[in-house]
């Protein structure tokens, strides 16, 4: 959420003598190699060990601090890569698993200070992973490889739920529902109800008014649909990864002309929770469908439960069908967009609440057109509306 332009090499240097405490040496030297839109802010360490490393440093913004709980999501996120993804990962380990959940950049540290939370990862762009443009839609390779990889991880955690869950349990009360904070200081009608009311008046030639009617009726039942989403008792409910946007995955591709995704890494942990894995997937799938991939919905589903399962048998569970059958987590499913990117501190700084960062005009009407029509069309014809 921050920059590293927004601290100095001296600062950057402290930060990482702490992180990087059990490394053996006397001295640290800093280059300063990028900065993304992100905040996440390449330094080198030219040491007696090189290290290409991603600082994600918060936002120093006072304002935004009393307004919005950022202190809470980097802990959250801090929280994920030192207790909780270490934890499933040795889970898998300990079981033989071949083809673990690993999908994430290796975490050195953090460092936390007075209005300051600073998390030390991986540098994945030195070793070839890339980002996807933002606002294209996912090929369907990229989407059968994301959702594979949510099977497994949501397996995991399901998994560590029952066979360790006095550990678990520590997580699930650990973790802090970021999304809970952020509902009681914002509007949610505000937030989701002005996106519906911008889409239903760019989509109304396109749509029945029988279906435009229904889209629009979406505005009453927000806070019933968000409640119900957030603490339905009866659901499965996992540690979510919780941030499923197109931008938070990297991908490694294999070498050649066609761009074939081998590997993908998950990233931005902070909004992690204990809810159901429909909240990840649904999520994921809505952002970053193309329109003809909503037509092969139902077989993206089929992939995602399918790799669930096969990584609860590699887990070792007898039976693992009737952990997660495949008509519940359909039936859960059917009970159940970040196109224009704002300098939220900015926002804080001018008086406005949080919530009005997704409340401004849409500026590329066609892309949002584009991409929002098939969503829409797609809670119709399946009764999601």
């Amino acid at each position: 959420m921050g920059s590293t332009n927004d601290s100095s090499e001296n600062e950057i240097r402290s930060w990482l003598k702490i992180v990087l405490k059990d490394e053996n040496f006397k001295d640290i030297s800093v280059k300063i190699q990028g900065n993304s839109e992100k905040g996440d802010g390449t330094a080198d360490n030219q040491s007696s060990k090189n290290y290409d490393l991603v600082l994600k440093c918060s936002k120093k913004s006072q304002a935004l601090r009393e307004t919005s709980p950022v202190k809470e999501a980097f802990l959250n996120e801090i929280f994920m890569y030192q207790k909780v993804l270490p934890c499933f990962f040795q889970h898998q380990k300990d079981k033989g698993v071949k083809a673990p959940y690993n999908s994430v950049p290796k975490c050195y540290g953090s460092f936390t200070g007075e209005n300051m939370e600073v998390i030390v990862l991986d540098n994945l762009k030195s070793k070839g992973y890339e980002l996807w443009p933002r606002k294209q839609p996912l090929s369907r390779r990229h989407i059968d490889l994301v959702v594979t990889e949510y099977g497994k991880y949501h397996a995991t955690s399901l998994v560590v739920q029952h066979q360790r869950p006095t550990e678990f349990q520590i997580f699930v009360d650990a973790v802090n529902d970021i999304m809970e904070k952020f509902t009681k200081t914002g509007n949610m009608e505000s937030l989701f109800g002005t996106p519906i009311d911008q889409s239903s008046e760019l989509l109304k030639n396109d749509l029945d008014e029988s279906i435009l009617l229904r889209w629009k009726g979406l505005k009453n039942q927000i806070k019933t649909v968000f409640d119900h989403t957030m603490n339905d008792s009866k659901a499965l409910k996992v540690i979510l990864h919780g941030d499923s946007w197109n931008n938070n995955f990297m991908f490694l591709y294999e070498s050649g002309e066609e761009k074939i995704p081998l590997k993908v890494a998950f990233l931005d942990w902070q909004v992690s929770r204990y809810a159901s894995p429909i909240v990840d997937l649904s999520y994921f799938l809505f952002a970053c469908l193309s329109k003809d991939d909503f037509e092969e919905l139902d077989d993206i589903l089929v992939r995602y439960h399918t790799a669930f399962i096969g990584h609860l048998v590699q887990l070792q569970i007898e039976k693992p069908e009737t952990l997660y059958p495949l008509d519940q987590f359909l039936a859960e499913w059917k009970q159940h967009y970040k196109d224009e990117v704002l300098d939220i501190a900015e926002v804080a700084e001018s008086g406005k609440q949080m919530t009005d960062t997704f409340a401004n005009e849409i500026r590329d009407k066609e892309n949002y057109k584009r991409r929002i029509l098939p969503i829409v069309e797609y809670a119709a014809n399946h009764n999601l509306i």
